[in-house]
C-alpha cells in the first residue's frame, strides 16, 4: 500500500473514531438528561426552550453525578457566577466583575444580583425575545426584584460596558479617573502636611536644646 493510501486510510479511520466518540458522548448526555427529567421536568422544559437548550443539566451542575444529590448541591451566588463565566468571557465577564453587583458577589454577598438574577437560570432568553428578563420592556420589572419599584429609567442604563473615554462607559470611565486623581492628591497633600509638621516639631526641639 502506498504512503498516500495509508494516509487516506488513517484519515478515514480517525474520522470514524471521532464520530463514534461524538455519538457516545451524545448518548451519555441524553441519558443524563433523562435521569434529571424524572424529578426536574419543569426545569428541563425551560432549559430546552432557552438559549442553553443545547447544554445538559450537568454542564452547569458539574458536581452532581447521581442521586441522591450531595449536600449543598445547589449553587450559591458566587458559584453561579463562576459557572456562567466559565463559558462567557470577554466584555460581559469583565464588565460584570467591575460592576457593583460583581464586586459585592466577589466579596460574598448573597443579596447582590448574580448573572442568573438578571438573565434567569433555566429560562435564559435572548434580549430580543419579548419574554426575556433582559428585554428592554422587562428590565424595570427584573430590577424591581431587588430594587423595589424600579422606575422605567432602569431600562435606559447599560450593565455591560467598556470603561473607555468614548461610548456608553465614558461617564464611569471619567468618574473613576476623577476619584483616582482625587485620592492621589489628598494622599500627597497629607504626606506633605505630615512632613511639614515633623519639620516644625524638629526645629522646636532644637531651639529648646539651644536655650539650655
Amino acid at each position: 500500500m502506498s504512503e498516500q493510501n495509508k494516509w487516506w486510510l488513517w484519515r478515514v479511520l480517525s474520522t470514524i473514531v471521532l464520530l463514534l466518540l461524538g455519538v457516545l458522548a451524545s448518548a451519555t448526555v441524553a441519558q443524563a438528561q433523562d435521569n434529571c427529567r424524572q424529578c426536574h421536568g419543569d426545569e428541563n422544559s425551560r432549559i430546552e426552550s432557552s438559549v442553553h437548550g443545547f447544554l445538559s443539566c450537568t454542564s452547569c451542575h458539574t458536581d452532581i453525578s447521581g442521586y441522591p444529590h450531595p449536600e449543598g448541591a445547589s449553587l450559591d451566588k458566587k458559584e453561579s457566577v463562576a459557572t456562567c463565566t466559565s463559558c462567557h468571557k470577554g466584555l460581559v465577564t469583565d464588565s460584570y466583575a467591575r460592576s457593583f453587583h460583581g464586586k459585592a458577589i466577589h466579596f460574598g454577598s448573597e443579596k447582590s444580583a448574580s448573572c442568573a438574577d438578571c438573565h434567569g437560570a433555566h429560562d435564559i432568553l435572548g434580549q430580543d425575545n419579548p419574554n426575556s428578563k433582559v428585554a428592554k420592556e422587562n428590565i424595570p420589572e427584573t430590577c424591581a426584584g431587588c430594587h423595589g419599584e424600579a422606575s422605567p429609567g432602569f431600562s435606559e442604563g447599560e450593565e455591560h460596558f467598556e470603561l473607555t473615554p468614548a461610548g456608553s462607559g465614558a461617564p464611569m470611565y471619567y468618574t473613576g479617573k476623577f476619584f483616582i486623581w482625587l485620592t492621589l492628591i489628598i494622599i500627597t497633600a497629607l504626606v506633605i502636611h505630615i512632613e511639614l509638621q515633623l519639620y516644625h516639631n524638629l526645629r522646636t526641639i532644637l531651639k529648646e536644646r539651644k536655650r539650655r
